[in-house]
């Protein structure tokens, strides 16, 4: 009886057609070419924006491709070739113009940058704006509250000597009201009694 070696005989049969095509094993094809071809032009001629690749295998060699596409600039496309031998960009071409100003893609980050920064922006001018309704600065009503008690006579005095100045006056219940103004600040002073009882920031509407 004899056994039979066809499985050890198929074996060898596999091993030696992977060993005469080492490729086989590692596929590379027309996406590999176009990937690999768009990676050169983007570096060595600095466009961001490329479409419309398409590749063709060549027959004189196992791993021969001819690629081409398109590079949008500054709003017109441009053509751009390149070559493809055993895994290796042998040749890229482009002649159209080099972009003037940024690619797309940088556009669109400093475009999301400037969106957050004007937010910020804004949200910091309505905080302001807020503030100067209420509180124009230290130097308003809150570096004015040690005249809190002094008399009226006096009070008027101080704020001539610390650089406000009377607007007008008006009168509600049992006290009075006054509004001073110093640049661009402007406070208004509560006097109940002959005395200071009051002294806080007003906006500048106030003292026109």
């Amino acid at each position: 009886m004899h056994r039979t070696h066809a499985p050890r005989a198929s074996s060898h049969l596999l091993l030696a057609v992977a060993l005469a095509l080492p490729g086989a094993a590692f596929a590379y094809g027309e996406k590999d070419a176009i990937r690999d071809c768009e990676s050169r032009i983007r570096s060595e001629y600095k466009l961001s924006d490329l479409r419309d690749a398409s590749a063709e295998r060549l027959s004189d060699t196992a791993l021969h491709f001819k690629v081409q596409g398109l590079a949008k600039v500054d709003g017109n496309k441009h053509p751009w070739t390149c070559e493809v031998k055993n895994r290796h960009v042998t040749a890229a071409e482009y002649s159209g113009p080099k972009p003037k100003g940024l690619g797309t893609a940088e556009k669109l980050a400093i475009g999301a940058a400037a969106v957050v920064a004007g937010g910020i922006a804004v949200n910091e001018m309505n905080k302001q704006g807020a503030a100067g309704q209420t509180a124009p600065g230290a130097g308003g009503a809150k570096g004015l509250q040690d005249l809190v008690g002094a008399r009226g006579s006096s009070g008027e005095t101080e704020l001539g000597q610390r650089g406000y100045k009377y607007v007008k006056g008006e009168k509600g219940g049992s006290s009075s009201y006054t509004n001073w103004r110093k640049g661009s600040q402007c406070v208004i002073v509560r006097t109940t009694n002959g005395r200071y009882a009051s002294i806080v920031d007003a906006p500048m509407a106030d003292c026109r």
